[in-house]
């Protein structure tokens, strides 16, 4: 007779089960005091019919003493009156002068159920909470009443251990069943660190609420969430807990992606659960309704506001305009200080009693940004926004000489609400190798109007489009473009500007909000808007190769959008456009109206 074998798909004498998500071993080591924690779960053995579960070593003890080197064999059992034990339980240590890790025997040659397979932590969010997997196979068809761990336990060692599961008769799966502690050589005086059994969470607008079930939980100091792979991570504030049950919540504005819950111990130790990603936000965008505005209106029900460059983002709540507050009854210096934030359902109205008008501000006294704030764009990277952004400083230089230097930096936020602001920019006139610093003409170095979005060459990069003088060019302008690697705050700018930009391509000197997207036939539409002192509309041109082709004759020639639309009114007064894709069947093109003081928003059909 043929021995058999492990395999996927295996006789009906042999039955392999495989891990459900999240069930993992967990395993810490606290070298400085020589202590390891360890939580380990057995996998998939049968359908779940016990009630309860115990624990002991294999020969009936509940304590085990030995003094050199020993093999042990520790016993899960479901109750006699039960049959099978569940389909899924964790085994819980802390031990002294050793890890517990199972020993692979191979094949069961009895009733019970072997180790046949262990794995390491398979995601850095497995790395973090020192997560490995347990496999086991059982005889047969028939259900498994016992488990077996065989484990090496070297002398001197000491620990206990313990099995929690969820009671398999809750049908809700909310109560916890745990077994009698078994210890070998006394045992250990420390607490259990904590475990997730399931994880659950609410998310109806930007409140998230998460809800951990498991065991320990009663003295857990913080929870959070963060990406499988850890590239972000955002903590919680927790509402309440006991041993068994943990809620915490934050304010996350966009649609949760996968992610895992962690809850961390006092002592370090962390355990973790899968949580589903959100089904993505619903928001309302009337198909009837094709032309909108937003204005900042006052309490009288007018406006001394002129809303310029401004950002667009759809967020799992509302549609949110962020945008420059410029006071159409102040001098210029005294004025574009903050960045206003309004939100709508419907990109047509507007919610009265949600008007921020202070976003983001101008930085204290002497900072890089002390003096303006212009020219918001926001990105989604993970659960946070990004809002890079133009700030303007104030220096006196001397003989009464103030010059006014502008940066681009970025500030974050995950709820749109509360943005943390840097104490440096990201990139200067003196990063730009074709810039020119303090040109001839201008007050300052001339450096501006940031447009971030991600590079369609290069998946996880990104593209941000700018504007400065040209050294070569002085005291003309043209469009530029930097490239992050994909962390967002480091940024190369490509050593020539797109010279099809500047005043010998259209005839201005003065280029400024460019941005760039796609339309559904492969070609690239740059926007920029030219010197208002001349003509100051918005223009465009194309092109059918790269949004950042460096080849000046590969674009089209500048077109003027309100004589593209056939001198339409409408866009006669536009400045500051943007480009914004909603979801896949809504496309918008907006801009800031001198003539209406307002945020026109106009949709698109292609």
């Amino acid at each position: 007779m043929n021995s058999p074998r492990m395999h996927p798909d295996p006789p009906a004498r042999l039955k392999q089960l495989r891990s459900l998500l999240g069930s993992r071993l967990l395993l810490e080591v606290l070298s400085m005091r020589r202590k390891c924690w360890l939580i380990a779960l057995a996998l998939m053995l049968f359908p779940v019919v016990s009630q309860a579960i115990q624990l002991r070593w294999s020969s009936g003890a509940t304590d085990l003493s030995f003094t050199s080197a020993a093999r042990c064999t520790l016993i899960v059992r479901a109750d006699p009156q039960e049959g099978t034990l569940p389909s899924e339980w964790r085994l819980l240590w802390g031990t002294t002068g050793c890890t517990i890790q199972p020993v692979i025997l191979g094949l069961p040659d009895g009733s019970a159920a072997e180790v046949c397979g262990f794995a390491p932590p398979a995601t850095p969010a497995e790395a973090a909470a020192n997560q490995s997997t347990a496999q086991f196979c059982v005889p047969g068809n028939g259900a498994a009443l016992t488990a077996h761990y065989v484990v090496d336990l070297p002398a001197g060692a000491r620990g206990k251990l313990k099995v929690v599961a969820f009671d398999p008769a809750d049908p809700d799966s909310s109560h916890v069943i745990q077994s009698p502690e078994v210890t070998f050589n006394g045992g250990e005086t420390d607490a259990y660190p904590p475990v997730i059994l399931r994880a659950e969470r609410s998310h109806p607008s930007t409140q998230l609420t998460v809800r951990a079930i498991g065991a320990g939980l009663a003295a857990v100091p913080s929870v959070s969430i963060a990406a499988p792979d850890a590239s972000w991570h955002l903590a919680l504030d927790i509402v309440n807990h006991d041993d068994g049950t943990l809620t915490a919540t934050g304010r996350v504005a966009a649609d949760l992606p996968s992610c895992v819950l962690q809850v961390a111990a006092a002592s370090g130790s962390v355990s973790t659960a899968a949580l589903a990603p959100d089904t993505a936000s619903a928001l309302s965008i009337p198909p009837g309704v094709c032309y909108g505005s937003m204005k900042e209106i006052d309490l009288s029900g007018l406006t001394d506001i002129q809303p310029k460059d401004f950002a667009f983002v759809c967020a799992r709540d509302s549609f949110h305009l962020f945008y420059i507050r410029h006071d159409m009854y102040l001098p210029t210096a005294q004025t574009e200080k903050t960045i206003g934030h309004q939100r709508s359902r419907d990109l047509n109205t507007w919610d009265p009693d949600h008007i921020d008008k202070t976003a983001l501000q101008a930085g204290r006294g002497g900072s890089w940004d002390a003096y303006h704030v212009w020219a918001p764009s926001i990105v989604l990277k993970g659960i946070t926004y990004y809002m890079f952004y133009t700030g303007a400083d104030s220096v006196d230089v001397g003989g009464g000489q103030i010059v006014h230097n502008q940066r681009i930096g970025v500030a974050t936020s995950t709820d749109l609400n509360i943005w943390h602001q840097p104490a440096t920019p990201l990139l200067s006139c003196a990063q730009i190798p074709w810039a020119a610093q303090s040109p001839a003409g201008f007050d300052g170095d001339q450096f501006r109007d940031p447009y971030v979005m991600p590079d369609p060459s290069n998946y996880g990069q990104w593209l941000m489009y700018f504007v400065a003088v040209g050294d070569t060019i002085q005291p003309h302008m043209a469009v530029g473009v930097a490239r992050s690697p994909g962390n967002l705050y480091n940024w190369t700018a490509d050593a020539e500007a797109l010279w099809n930009t500047d005043w010998r391509y259209t005839g201005s000197s003065l280029v400024e909000s460019p941005h760039v997207f796609p339309d559904n036939f492969g070609w690239w539409w740059l926007f920029y808007s030219i010197d208002p002192l001349t003509t100051g509309f918005v223009c465009f041109q194309t092109n059918d190769s790269s949004p950042v082709d460096p080849v000046p004759t590969n674009w089209s020639s500048q077109q003027l959008l309100y004589q593209y639309l056939g001198n339409d009114q409408t866009v006669y007064y536009w400045h500051g456009s943007e480009a914004r894709r909603f979801n896949d069947k809504a496309q918008y093109l907006c801009a800031w109206d001198d003539d209406q003081h307002s945020i026109d928003i106009s949709r698109v059909h292609s």
